[in-house]
């Protein structure tokens, strides 16, 4: 048995799991349970961040059993999201982002849904001249799917005849909904049946 399979096998025993609920709750058979924790595969991506909520811990404890002296670090998982690239979000068909998956994550400022995702915004469409919050080019947002929309919610969405992410406000206007820039040299969408609501913003990061 590997460190990876050992720390699965002893996580899962102190939280008192069998292989087959420790599967239900990651969303795989018990037979991905097996091999784990045999070491003979390892949990990758959607499956890894599934497992670590599951056993109560971050990714980093399960694949390299981070300690501080003599206790364990267990960063809770819910921080831990994956920063995907701003084009995959064309792929985005409402259903789980398991296809937008990334080698690369960050840890997020707020607690968060199970597929929120981290993503770097492209453009000044969403930035202030004026002062009030503005997200400047290269602006790394935090996008929760499972978050209900409502009005003045900053969202991102995929456009119906382009089929790509656009980054705006959620706004109610005259009984009609509508995507709405910070920036006012960008156009307003009208927001119809076939404009995608991919998540809600949740939090940004702009470095200094």
């Amino acid at each position: 048995m590997n460190n990876i399979g050992s720390r699965i096998f002893a996580k899962r025993k102190a939280l008192k799991l069998t292989q087959k609920e420790l599967g239900k709750l990651v969303g795989v058979s018990s037979t991905a349970i097996v091999y784990w924790e045999r070491g003979e595969t390892e949990p990758k991506n959607r499956n890894l961040a599934s497992l670590a909520r599951a056993l109560d811990c971050a990714p980093d404890y399960i694949l390299h059993g981070a300690n501080f002296g003599d206790e364990l670090t267990m960063t809770q998982i819910h921080s831990r999201v994956p920063l995907i690239l701003w084009d995959h979000l064309s792929s985005f068909d409402g259903n789980a982002m398991d296809d937008l998956n990334s080698e690369t994550w960050l840890y997020c400022p707020v607690q968060c849904g199970a597929n929120t995702f981290a993503v770097k915004i492209i453009g000044d469409a969403m930035m202030s001249s004026s002062g009030g919050k503005s997200y400047p080019d290269g602006t790394v947002i935090f996008v929760d799917p499972d978050v209900s929309k409502t009005i003045g919610s900053n969202v991102v969405a995929k456009l119906p005849l382009t089929h790509q992410a656009t980054f705006r406000e959620y706004t109610l206007e005259s009984g009609e909904v509508y995507l709405v820039p910070i920036n006012k040299h960008y156009p307003i969408t009208h927001v119809g049946n076939d404009v995608l609501i991919i998540g809600v913003v949740i939090g940004s990061f702009h470095p200094e």
